[in-house]
């Protein structure tokens, strides 16, 4: 007597992404909960402050409601929504980034990754992220997206090779060779500076 197929179990993120895509205003709720505070500093480091980081959020979020109901279960719900923000946050930083490197670092961006309690800590950090984020204006944009995600942002490599859309080894790599290239930027700009001691390691971070 063949076996009963057990029931299969039902693919929370579709369900979550049918019943936001049908106008359930929980499950949007849901959704914003879920991926607002992650996708809004993805792009507050791809758009250098708070003011186009808000707009470039929402910009994405419509896209993500218009596009819900093409999302099939197939792939995580948090990955989905990664690389469809890509485009939009990669548009921007395109459009703007002539702009940027003619002006300094936004001090919005410094006052963001340089926080602590000592003043003299908080300023070093600070010094040191101008030469990080103007070394990194200066990369070719694979190299300046990869290190703005893992190096800036923090993302996990999962959420960055979802976003990238690469395979974990290629993601790699390329975060390797960005890395290398960046300490060899950041040697230069010091030496300019009068300081000849090379950087090691992660020492930029």
């Amino acid at each position: 007597m063949a076996s009963k197929r057990q029931p299969q179990e039902p693919n929370p993120d579709l369900f979550l992404a049918r019943r936001a895509a049908a106008g359930h205003a929980d499950a949007w709720a849901e959704l914003i909960e879920r991926y607002g505070r992650r996708i809004y500093n993805i792009s507050f480091q791809f758009a250098g402050n708070r003011a186009e980081a808000e707009d470039l959020t929402q910009e994405i979020f419509l896209r993500l409601y218009r596009n819900l109901g093409r999302y099939r279960g197939d792939v995580p719900l948090a990955g989905w929504t990664l690389r469809l923000s890509r485009n939009l946050c990669i548009d921007h930083y395109r459009r703007t980034r002539t702009e940027r490197r003619t002006v300094v670092v936004s001090e919005e961006i410094l006052k963001h990754q340089a926080s602590g309690s000592d003043p003299a800590a908080r300023a070093e950090r600070r010094e040191k992220l101008r030469l990080v984020y103007g070394a990194i204006e200066e990369m070719p944009e694979p190299f300046a997206e990869i290190l703005t995600l893992r190096d800036l942002q923090g993302l996990s490599y999962a959420d960055i090779c979802a976003f990238l859309d690469l395979p974990e080894g290629t993601m790699k790599s390329r975060l390797r060779r960005a890395r290398l290239e960046l300490i060899r930027r950041i040697d230069r700009k010091r030496q300019a500076l009068g300081d000849s001691t090379p950087t090691r390691g992660g020492a930029y971070r």
